[in-house]
């Protein structure tokens, strides 16, 4: 898979640059491009790429915000008129444009990005203006939470989250999560999924500072609907990998429940980083009633300290009928991943049923040479 800094290839900036001159005369398309893709460009990751980007359109707009602002807006505009849609990661940098010329002009910042998050994210701009004006943007996010236009509303959301996958830490939302929860109660239950998906995301985030405020939070929500109910369980995925019984029981899983004639199987106890670990397991519902159950396994990674480090997985929910038995065949791949390093020697397996652990295997990971 090609890396995802590629999505800035030679074909895609020239069309920029044409782009850039149609709407500034005073910039040739093969200046901007020669700046922008000039040593040492090819070496930059990502996020260095997005960052020349911007830096690129300084070079050229050396002015205030409020004078690149019409040139921004041409800009998006013409891209649409291109067919590029909404939405659209590749242009995050029109953002970084925004927060470089005016970190200090916090209202024109605000009526940009306003603008400039419907057509890429604004999520990891703001971060830096909470930074600067932190209670001012706390009540431009709640404000936005009520705007019509949903990426907005996804900003209010997203770009306020405490844990913000990429984004700056704000020191200020871990220390106190609850002053956007009045955004997430106006979000919750909003017509739009990308919304209500960053709103679980967001309260997946306090779970792990603040546990018991995302429970309060979610306690008395459900049951509204079958989908707003699926984003509260996305929202609780984090206590729910952890066992919290109070997490499990919003869902009706009996943690107290017990599986009879359990039964894990691994087809090899000894695989190589590459391959995949099988494994097989059984059981029955001793119950004279039906049970939901929420089946996972858990992976015990040894870790370069020589220590575990548990990753849980799902395995699936069922209803099982009284007396009913169950056979599950699954494989986990050590194929090496971007994301994680596989270090040869004993690993685990854990079988958990509705939060409690039922067995432990133990098995060899071997180098793939």
């Amino acid at each position: 898979m090609e890396p995802l800094k590629e999505i800035y290839s030679s074909h895609w900036i020239q069309n920029l640059s044409f782009v850039v001159s149609q709407i500034d005369p005073k910039i040739k398309a093969s200046d901007f491009q020669k700046k922008l893709m000039e040593s040492p460009w090819k070496n930059y990751e990502l996020k260095e790429r997005i960052n020349r980007i911007a830096d690129t359109f300084l070079f050229f707009w050396n002015d205030p915000l409020v004078k690149i602002e019409p040139k921004l807006m041409a800009l998006i505009k013409l891209l649409r008129k291109q067919g590029v849609s909404d939405f659209n990661f590749p242009y995050i940098f029109l953002n970084d444009i925004v927060v470089k010329s005016g970190i200090q002009d916090f209202e024109t910042s605000m009526r940009i990005l306003e603008k400039t998050t419907v057509f890429s994210s604004a999520e990891f701009a703001i971060r830096f203006y909470y930074i600067n004006f932190f209670e001012k943007t706390v009540r431009q996010m709640e404000e936005w939470s009520n705007h019509k236009e949903p990426f907005v509303r996804r900003l209010a959301s997203e770009g306020s989250r405490p844990i913000l996958p990429w984004g700056i830490g704000v020191p200020a939302i871990k220390r106190q999560p609850e002053i956007h929860l009045s955004i997430l109660e106006n979000l919750w239950n909003d017509e739009n999924e990308i919304v209500r998906r960053s709103v679980s995301n967001h309260l997946n985030d306090i779970s792990k500072l603040q546990p018991d405020l995302v429970l309060e939070f979610c306690k008395n929500k459900f049951g509204v609907s079958e989908i707003l109910d699926k984003n509260l369980k996305h929202a609780l995925r984090g206590l729910l990998k952890k066992a919290d019984v109070r997490a499990l029981s919003y869902f009706q899983y009996d943690t107290k429940w017990k599986p009879e004639d359990f039964k894990l199987t691994l087809t090899k106890n000894k695989i190589k980083i590459g391959d995949s670990l099988e494994f097989h397991l059984s059981f029955l519902n001793p119950s004279t009633k039906n049970i939901k159950i929420r089946i996972e396994y858990k992976i015990g990674f040894l870790l370069a300290n020589g220590k575990l480090g548990n990753k849980v997985f799902q395995l699936g929910e069922k209803l099982l009928k009284s007396k009913e038995k169950i056979e599950i065949n699954k494989k986990h791949s050590f194929k090496p991943i971007t994301t994680r390093v596989y270090y040869p020697g004993k690993h685990s397996i854990t079988i958990v049923i509705n939060g409690s652990e039922c067995e432990t295997s133990q098995f060899e990971l071997l180098n793939g040479k």
